[in-house]
């Protein structure tokens, strides 16, 4: 029996690899597998570029530039094989580079993409997922040359406090970069609304709840004056809600947008692993009606037309989590085995995952 194991991480403290290690050491114990590949993904947040350089033998290298609070830093990026460049926006972006919500910009993206540049990569990769940066990418684009005005015509401040003052966009010199851009986004975050990025995130970000309605009225005004200047529509675009509105930002600059679980498995090559096993395990913190761009739904509508069962090991199920068995899915396994506090699934997380992975071999044996 020929299996592949192809997991993503379990936040916070549970990376791709390690999970995929724990499933593999879980796998052997059964002795009952005659082949067993690991290849875990990463689900387009911080850490996608140390499982794409260890998969594909590229190098990571560092640039200066700034953080969301304005402090100097170096940042790491891959350079790969094939010429690709691959940025984590949430290496300077992330919460650990946040202090103030309010007040944390995306500008230290620009400085980094052209540093990058310097390289001259075929493309310039740039993951969203981690990024708690909400000023809808407006520092960004500020680097590259647009000029963003409060009703006075004067200049407004950066971050989230520059997105409630902005009034209309000028330039000085656009200057783009003449590089294709690809963004990666792991949700199906809409910008505005309900179920948009202030709602979803504004929480976890530090904002209040009497804020949010306001910042999404906000964001929906910036977005407009973003459609206006650039002339292209911009707001239901696919990944513009990612990363605070940093998804809108480059899709104004050109970029091409893909769902990144399903650009990853194809970077990483896995259809030339998954055509040839009996069965693929995965394994992802959440499954429900929101996940329906993460690594098991995508597996599962990827393996489908080959027949090939997919299983998954979930530590916790949501509404609607049926709809996923329709393709190849064929079981879902609670990691947790036993009543247990978060605090101490937590600790346990290694563990559980090698159990869960010895019953599961054990069930595909019989």
């Amino acid at each position: 029996m020929d299996i592949l194991i192809a997991p993503t991480r379990f936040l916070p403290n549970v990376g791709s690899q390690a999970v995929a290690d724990a499933l593999e050491r879980g796998i052997r114990q059964c002795r009952c597998a005659s082949r067993v590949i690991v290849r875990p993904v990463p689900e387009g947040g911080r850490g996608t570029i140390d499982i794409v350089v260890r998969a594909l033998s590229g190098r990571i290298r560092r640039s200066h530039t700034w953080n969301a609070a304005g402090r100097e830093v170096d940042s790491r990026w891959a350079l790969l094989p094939d010429g690709s460049a691959m940025i984590d926006a949430a290496e300077i972006l992330g919460a650990s580079e946040i202090q103030d919500v309010m007040r944390a910009s995306s500008w230290g993206l620009g400085p980094l993409i052209m540093d990058v540049m310097r390289y001259h990569p075929r493309q310039i990769i740039i993951t969203l997922g981690d990024v708690m940066v909400h000023d809808g990418g407006m520092g960004l684009l500020e680097y590259f040359g647009l000029r963003f005005v409060d009703e006075q015509g004067a200049d407004v401040p950066r971050g989230l406090r520059g997105l409630e003052r902005v009034h209309h966009i000028t330039q000085t010199e656009l200057h783009i970069p003449p590089v294709p851009l690809v963004m990666l986004y792991p949700r199906a975050l809409p910008l505005t609304g309900k179920e948009g990025v202030t709602f979803t995130d504004g929480s976890v970000k530090g904002l209040s709840p009497y804020q949010l309605p306001v910042i999404d009225m906000q964001m929906q005004h910036y977005a407009q004056l973003l459609e206006e200047f650039f002339s292209t529509p911009l707001l239901d675009q696919s990944g513009a809600g990612e990363g605070g509105g940093l998804g809108l930002a480059l899709l104004g600059m050109g970029a091409q947008s893909r769902a990144a679980a399903d650009y990853l498995l194809d970077l990483l090559h896995l259809d030339t692993y998954w055509a040839n096993v009996q069965w693929v395990l995965t394994a992802q913190m959440t499954l429900d009606k929101t996940q329906n761009l993460s690594l098991v739904a995508t597996l599962s509508r990827r393996l489908a037309p080959l027949a090939v069962p997919l299983v998954a090991i979930v530590e916790r199920l949501g509404d609607q989590y049926m709809q996923f068995y329709n393709q190849a899915l064929k079981g879902i396994y609670p990691l947790v085995d036993k009543p247990r506090s978060a605090r101490e699934v937590e600790r346990m997380r290694i563990h559980l995952l090698e159990q869960a992975a010895f019953r599961i071999a054990m069930w595909m044996a019989s």
